[in-house]
């Protein structure tokens, strides 16, 4: 049965994703994440089992290589839209052009323009409730 959520986290550190999740979730969203070294058909299967109107995704050295990968998931999950973080903003776009098209935010960033940034751009089902999913590594 798929689960369905508003926001997929593919981020570093699951402390980030349970901090990113809470305040999503004082903004109503449903989300759920997971650490991009759980690969690429992890990655996809949550994309694709939940549905997300959003996906936030962290770009990390060497930018080309995983601007390559979430080039790859925007081609896959169309109806997405993609927030990126990153530790070097300027080297990420340098690499990888495209990115000027996004949202991407530079690290320590503001956890609130995120989930600002991200709740502009949730299409949420009027009256839906908004819970707290974390993947197990």
């Amino acid at each position: 049965m798929k689960t369905l959520i508003d926001v997929a986290l593919i981020l570093w550190n699951t402390d980030v994703i349970e901090l990113v999740s809470l305040v999503l979730l004082r903004r109503n969203l449903k989300s759920c994440g997971l650490e991009p070294s759980q690969g690429l058909e992890k990655i996809e299967d949550l994309i694709a089992s939940g549905s997300p109107s959003v996906v936030v995704f962290d770009l990390d050295p060497p930018y080309d290589r995983s601007a390559a990968i979430a080039l790859g998931l925007l081609d896959r999950f169309p109806d997405c839209s993609f927030v990126m973080t990153c530790a070097d903003s300027a080297l990420a776009r340098k690499k990888a052009p495209w990115l000027s098209g996004h949202p991407v935010f530079q690290k320590p960033y503001e956890i609130d323009e995120i989930a600002n940034t991200v709740r502009s751009m949730v299409r949420q089902a009027p009256g839906s409730v908004a819970t707290l999913s974390i993947a197990a590594s």
